[in-house]
């Protein structure tokens, strides 16, 4: 009896070690510190580009003009990663409602400060109710075009474009829901050449400095996993999606995401040097489905994007188009306490389009391309995550005439929503029994 009384009390010590391993899979002290990596944030700034100096034609002869500020409303989402020691951000412009003075001389002027992605960093974490200085550096398209009075082409002028990195410097305010940010860029790409007629080209100078103020609403969507009750539940939910096999799940992904230029294209050069210099870039949407596999942590699913841009100017007009379908397998690396850094390749079938003043060129062929990315992921029990994509496709290009145009844009995803499908009706069904 004794024996067995000693038998049955280690058994049971075992069980009971063998049930705490296996439902305790995530911890109070994990939840509390994982929760606390990264918050969403929504909102809204305005841009103020203080103007900058050009040349316009007065019959043949080049005359100095200075142009004023521009004004800009843009809306921004975005995440705090590491605790508040970063934000990581997108930002995408109101140019219907921007604000640009054109000077007398010109019949138009555009100065369009396009999608930015950036990073600011607070060497002091955000915390409510306090000032924080941070530093931080961004990506974004510009465009530049000005037409004279009367300039007499049927389908306007060319634009410049560029793809800049300023460095920003400035701080925020942040209260129990708020972050009011006011900063300042510095511009050193801030020197171009234009052309103002087919053949001429003048100096084009943007002032270096602008300004920003920013208002964003900030969102801790996991704060609830951190009740103890919760830990409990969410371990119960663990087990619930083990059970049913939807750790492994189906899902669809969609988001916005912006294609932009890497590569500048010869056709263009050597054709229509005028449009050489139009930086590349577009917005698109960004859909997915596949089959998330939990015990090796990959993903293997479908993808299909399109995007295209138009060049016109001096009586010329150019677009293209790229479509762009595939298979794509992404393996996650870690788990930095919710941060899941992932990199994988791309199988897709490209066709590629270009119109050249009405005459149509067409081109499809396979293509690899590399994925990089993470996931925001505090638990696997999670019936959706957001994903940040980035897509690069070396050398893709179509021939035209025997010149390169060129298709290899590094597509940007910053927020996409992927949704696991099962999950939720299992798990709602579990909870109400």
């Amino acid at each position: 009896m004794k024996w067995t009384l000693i038998f049955c009390g280690l058994f049971f010590c075992q069980s009971v070690k063998i049930i705490a391993q296996t439902d305790s899979i995530y911890t109070q002290a994990y939840l509390e510190k994982s929760t606390k990596f990264a918050w969403l944030t929504f909102g809204g700034d305005i841009n103020w580009n203080t103007g900058g100096s050009t040349n316009h034609l007065i019959g043949e002869i080049p005359e100095a003009l200075n142009f004023g500020a521009t004004i800009l409303p843009r809306l921004t989402i975005g995440g705090i990663h590491f605790w508040g020691h970063a934000d990581f951000y997108v930002t995408f412009p109101l140019s219907f409602i921007s604000y640009q003075q054109v000077p007398e001389g010109l019949a138009d002027l555009e100065v369009y400060q396009g999608v930015e992605t950036g990073a600011r960093i607070y060497p002091f974490k955000i915390q409510s109710n306090s000032l924080r200085p941070f530093a931080g550096i961004s990506f974004r398209r510009i465009r530049f075009a000005q037409e004279a009075d009367a300039s007499g082409f049927e389908n306007g002028v060319p634009s410049f474009g560029r793809f800049i990195h300023p460095i920003q410097l400035g701080i925020t305010y942040s209260s129990e829901k708020w972050h009011i940010s006011a900063s300042s860029y510095i511009n050193y790409q801030n020197e171009f050449d234009y052309y103002i007629s087919p053949n001429q080209v003048t100096d084009v100078t943007l002032d270096p400095v602008s300004f920003n103020i920013s208002f964003l609403r900030y969102l801790d969507s996991d704060k609830g996993l951190r009740d103890p009750k919760v830990v409990k539940q969410v371990n119960k939910d663990y087990g619930t999606l083990n059970a049913k096999n939807l750790l492994n799940a189906w899902f669809i992904g969609i988001g916005p995401s912006a294609a932009l230029q890497i590569s500048k294209s010869p056709f263009l050069k050597n054709n229509y040097p005028y449009f050489f210099d139009d930086f590349s870039a577009a917005l698109l949407p960004d859909v997915s489905f596949g089959r998330y596999f939990s015990n090796t942590d990959l993903n293997v699913g479908l993808s299909y994007r399109t995007y295209g841009e138009k060049y016109e100017g001096f009586d010329n007009e150019i677009t293209t188009r790229r479509h762009s379908i595939g298979v794509e397998s992404i393996k996650f690396l870690f788990n930095y306490l919710g941060f899941v850094p992932f990199v994988g390749t791309a199988f897709t079938y490209e066709n590629m389009r270009a119109s050249v003043n009405g005459v149509n060129f067409t081109e499809s062929k396979p293509a690899i391309g590399f994925v990089f990315g993470w996931d925001i992921r505090v638990t696997k029990t999670s019936t959706g995550v957001l994903r940040t994509n980035l897509r690069y496709f070396p050398d893709l290009h179509m021939d035209i005439e025997g010149d390169k145009m060129m298709f290899d844009h590094l597509e940007f995803n910053f927020i996409q929503w992927v949704q696991f499908l099962g999950r939720k009706k299992a798990l709602r069904e579990a909870r109400m029994r």
